[in-house]
């Protein structure tokens, strides 16, 4: 029995996901995903999202909208409460919405997020969608935090963090599936807001330190 349309899409972006974390972007076809996804029509795929980058985007987006809505909470309590330069609660509002996606659902979202996180299209793709706008908001919050570090310097530590966040993330995801012994989804929060925070505010070496004053 045909699945219904919009199963089909669901059914196509859950494959997709899946196919894109263990494979990588690249690695996929359309065909691939609309076989997995158990279509008759090997074309279903491409029906659906057009090509690679519209499955790419669709797959990020099933899921960043949850992120997003939460991501967007945090960001609203430390507006109000004037803690919009707090560093350690900005490291928490990008790193917490995150994790609890990840741990409450049984994807390959993280994965997937580690594949295109170093794919040049899918990174130019999920940077500019509208799902990652809190991010983005936080992220640029965060930069302006952590003055008076040079802005290179301090967009070096932001793009460590997310690295930080979605390499732990991929890695925790993979010993859940492989019945591995992982943190729990408390720990792992804990762990990743500490040292998320420790990577952001680290001292700079002497040496880096004297460089920068020398180009001023």
């Amino acid at each position: 029995m045909a699945r219904p349309n919009g199963s089909a899409r669901e059914a196509l972006v859950e494959q997709a996901e899946r196919l894109f974390a263990e494979r990588g972007i690249e690695g996929v076809s359309l065909r691939d995903v609309s076989s997995a996804a158990g279509q008759r029509n090997h074309s279903a795929a491409q029906y659906h999202f057009g090509d690679r980058a519209g499955l790419v985007t669709a797959v990020y987006d099933a899921r960043m909208r949850v992120v997003n809505e939460r991501r967007e909470r945090h960001l609203f309590v430390l507006r109000n409460e004037g803690r919009l330069d707090d560093v350690a609660a900005l490291v928490e509002a990008i790193v917490v919405p995150l994790i609890e996606v990840v741990t409450t659902t049984h994807s390959w979202y993280a994965r997937f997020l580690a594949r295109a996180r170093w794919d040049t299209v899918a990174a130019h793709l999920v940077a500019e969608l509208p799902a990652a706008a809190t991010m983005r908001v936080v992220s640029n919050h965060l930069m302006a935090a952590l003055a008076p570090l040079p802005r290179d310097v301090r967009r070096s530590r932001v793009e460590q963090l997310h690295t930080l966040l979605v390499g732990t993330m991929a890695g925790w995801e993979w010993s859940r599936h492989n019945g591995e012994r992982h943190l729990s989804a408390a720990a792992v929060t804990d762990e990743l807001v500490s040292t998320g925070l420790a990577v952001v505010t680290a001292p700079r070496p002497a040496r880096a330190l004297v460089a920068t004053a020398a180009r001023t």
